[in-house]
């Protein structure tokens, strides 16, 4: 349990560091988009921001995306007008080039925020599962619309950290989607493999209580048959 929450520290710094890395960039890049001015057709940067505005791959993680881009004051580009026919300068050319390689960097930093918010999913979920002996986790699935599952019934997927009944996540896993996928929330690759049963977290061990009692059950095993 201690462990958990000291991943989980870790990955929040982790993200928040992120966070301000990438919100450097998209401010830096709407610097760049108004000193070029008209070059003729839309820049990648523009292209990023309307995708980050309509298209979602993790609702949370977009969330956060848009939350910088209003902060950066880039609001919904307007419609992608045609191409037009501008002479550019051979130094407006090297700036179109420069914007289009940071635009790279700042999807790359997107891209990285994603799975920084995924990871700290799981890991917080793993945790919650871990204490819940001391406040019960209620868990919805985002599937089938089951309330309260089991904790016996639930399963999480380490890909995504998304959750639901065992059923519906081994199914979607199947399909190489996440349980979350139909509601729009997540487009995450899940796979099988990325299936973890909830009761396989200690939510099942009668020893687990965070106090330094838990040094894994085969040991323990060991020293009740020793007494």
């Amino acid at each position: 349990m201690k462990a958990c929450d000291i991943i989980v520290r870790e990955r929040e710094r982790q993200l928040d560091e992120c966070k301000k890395e990438l919100f450097k960039a998209i401010e830096d890049g709407v610097k760049r988009e108004k000193n070029l001015g008209n070059v003729g057709q839309e820049s990648m940067f523009i292209e990023y921001v309307r995708v980050c505005r309509t298209e979602v791959d993790d609702k949370d993680s977009a969330d956060i995306v848009i939350g910088l881009l209003d902060e950066a004051n880039i609001g919904m580009p307007k419609a992608k007008a045609k191409a037009q026919d501008v002479q550019l300068s051979e130094k407006t050319k090297a700036l179109v080039w420069e914007h289009r390689e940071k635009t790279h960097e700042i999807r790359r930093l997107t891209k990285e925020l994603t799975g920084r918010v995924r990871s700290l999913r799981y890991f917080g979920v793993v945790r919650d599962l871990q204490k819940q002996r001391d406040v019960p986790m209620e868990v919805s699935c985002p599937s089938c619309d089951k309330k309260n599952i089991p904790i016996p019934d639930v399963a999480v997927l380490s890909s995504c950290g998304h959750m639901g009944c065992l059923t519906c996540v081994r199914s979607c896993a199947e399909k190489e989607e996440c349980v979350s996928a139909a509601s729009g929330q997540c487009k995450s690759a899940a796979r099988v493999l990325n299936i973890v049963k909830a009761d396989t977290l200690g939510v099942d061990d009668v020893e687990r209580h965070g106090k330094g009692r838990h040094f894994g059950m085969k040991l323990e095993k060991v020293v009740e048959l020793i007494k």
